[in-house]
């Protein structure tokens, strides 16, 4: 059996009028004419078979039965009411989706966050992270992060980092051996870097002008940060993305095995669904993220 309803336009009128006391109040809230108000109650009257108002020609007073049921409903629109509230607070605290690669997680954006949070306190942050490229989807994901812009539909793409590849190393590890004055001297040390970038010690060793026939395997990790806390430990020498090492050159657990930066042409950046940019939350990460962005000019 079916839910017996009224109209709910006239139960909404209905309920304006009888805590208003007023056709013209309820007219007044909802934006409607107070003949348009007084047709609602007529429809709702014949719809429940009994007279809800008694009228004369100032006023309208309900009826014993038209109180009892303003009481009832009053009751029922304060729990839609209280409902729809609730909704819409657990709406506006979903949190801020954000996907992108663990190294850029753990070496750059984590540690930047806690500025973000005590500049708003409201936002929650939820971080996830994927070893491949993403591909926005608006309703995962608020935000990516991730090397290149290609085009995709409906997507922002803003410049957020430069890669710069450098050989670094743990201070205490580069004083062991001798010292490097020469890329090449680099060969003689064990190298490190991540599998997700195989092609980065090559690159570094051709910019500096050392043949690339020369150049040994050494360990690689699973990922870039894998690989920087491998160095960091003092296993060998790591070629870093250069920004991703800021914190740990800046705090002295990584120091540079050679001065040489050699650019790669790749860069990350920050991706965002172009329809999201109404959204507060939305706005004030964005705005946030990119005053930390480090480009370096072409």
């Amino acid at each position: 059996m079916g839910r017996l309803l009224p109209p709910l336009n006239a139960l909404r009128a209905f309920d304006i009028a009888a805590r208003t006391n007023s056709f013209t109040s309820a007219a007044r809230e909802l934006g409607v004419s107070q003949g348009a108000v007084s047709r609602h109650i007529a429809q709702l009257e014949g719809f429940l078979g009994v007279a809800l108002f008694t009228r004369d020609h100032s006023k309208a007073r309900l009826t014993t039965a038209g109180a009892e049921y303003a009481r009832a409903i009053a009751d029922t629109f304060d729990g839609v009411e209280q409902a729809t509230r609730s909704m819409r607070a657990t709406q506006q605290r979903r949190p801020l989706r954000i996907k992108l690669f663990p190294s850029v997680a753990i070496k750059w954006l984590i540690s930047r966050l806690a500025e973000f949070h005590g500049l708003h306190p409201q936002i929650d942050v939820r971080i996830t992270t994927t070893p491949t490229r993403v591909q926005l989807d608006p309703a995962e994901e608020d935000f990516t992060i991730q090397i290149g812009d290609l085009p995709q539909l409906g997507v922002r793409y803003d410049k957020l980092i430069s890669i710069e590849l450098m050989p670094v190393g743990a201070a205490a590890y580069l004083q062991r051996l001798p010292a490097v004055e020469r890329a090449d001297d680099l060969l003689h040390h064990v190298l490190l870097s991540s599998i997700q970038r195989p092609h980065d010690w090559r690159l570094w060793f051709e910019r500096a002008g050392v043949a690339a026939g020369e150049i040994r395997q050494g360990l690689r990790f699973g990922n870039s940060a894998l690989a920087y806390q491998a160095a960091i430990d003092g296993m060998g020498v790591v070629i870093a993305q250069k920004e991703l090492v800021r914190d740990d050159l800046a705090s002295g657990r990584l120091v540079p095995a050679h001065p040489f930066a050699a650019g790669n042409g790749e860069a990350y950046y920050l991706a965002s669904a172009e329809t999201a940019h109404a959204v507060p939350e939305v706005v004030a990460f964005r705005a946030w993220i990119l005053s930390k962005r480090s480009i370096v000019p072409a």
